[in-house]
């Protein structure tokens, strides 16, 4: 099972959307995909993928009385969602957000996946330590925007992974607004500048209402995605 950390310093940059986006894609070329939310904080994938009143709790497998996923749109998906009411804030601190991780983690019967998406939260704290030291996760895809403060927030992260001796697989450049004909988008002189890491793919900025869209269904944006990618 191939372990992929979808991160960015900043939130509001799609980080969510984009791990939605990557899986429909892998899904489309038939790999089974699994969704890990470990923005504690503010878990958002559950939202994105059912009508609000969807309600759902974990329960524990018979066999090994581990976590059984929520099976979603052909995605098997575990959140804190499905442990405290979205309604509640999980007001904890930094060792409780790590426990919680690591039971998501590695108490989920995650069944026999080509694919695990990690959602991570925006920042640089106990999640990015958890997932990237604790438990190993060597794959991360970086989310940037061509924007002052996404760009300065990367760089912190690219900081840290440095420090724990990670090495990006790239960059994916998300709500571009710079085109060339026809309606291809042009990779950011900025973002490549500041950074080592290559852009893999570029998406366009979309409407609201069609970007949403993107996520459950990935019609319009999937013409921006390499084919070769993650290969």
């Amino acid at each position: 099972m191939e372990k992929i950390a979808i991160a960015s310093g900043k939130g509001g940059v799609g980080k969510t959307s984009l791990t939605l986006i990557i899986a429909n894609f892998l899904k489309s070329k038939g790999f089974k995909v699994g969704l890990l939310d470990a923005d504690i904080h503010g878990p958002n994938l559950v939202e994105l993928l059912v009508s609000e009143n969807f309600k759902a709790t974990i329960k524990n497998d018979e066999n090994d009385n581990k976590f059984q996923p929520q099976l979603i749109n052909n995605f098997v998906l575990n959140s804190i969602d499905f442990v405290i009411d979205k309604e509640n804030a999980a007001i904890w601190r930094g060792p409780l957000i790590s426990k919680a991780i690591k039971q998501l983690y590695l108490n989920t019967n995650w069944g026999k996946l080509d694919y695990l998406l990690i959602d991570m939260p925006p920042g640089t704290g106990d999640a990015y330590l958890t997932i990237l030291d604790s438990l190993g996760i060597e794959k991360i895809l970086l989310i940037a925007v061509e924007d002052e403060f996404c760009i300065s927030n990367l760089h912190k992260t690219c900081s840290l992974l440095s420090k724990l001796q990670k090495h990006p697989l790239g960059i994916i450049e998300n709500l571009s607004e710079s085109f060339s004909e026809p309606c291809s988008p042009i990779k950011s002189e900025r973002i490549k500048k500041e950074f080592t890491d290559e852009i893999l793919f570029v998406l366009p900025r979309l409407s609201r209402k069609d970007f949403y869209q993107e996520v459950l269904n990935l019609d319009k944006l999937r013409k921006y995605i390499p084919e070769n990618f993650l290969k």
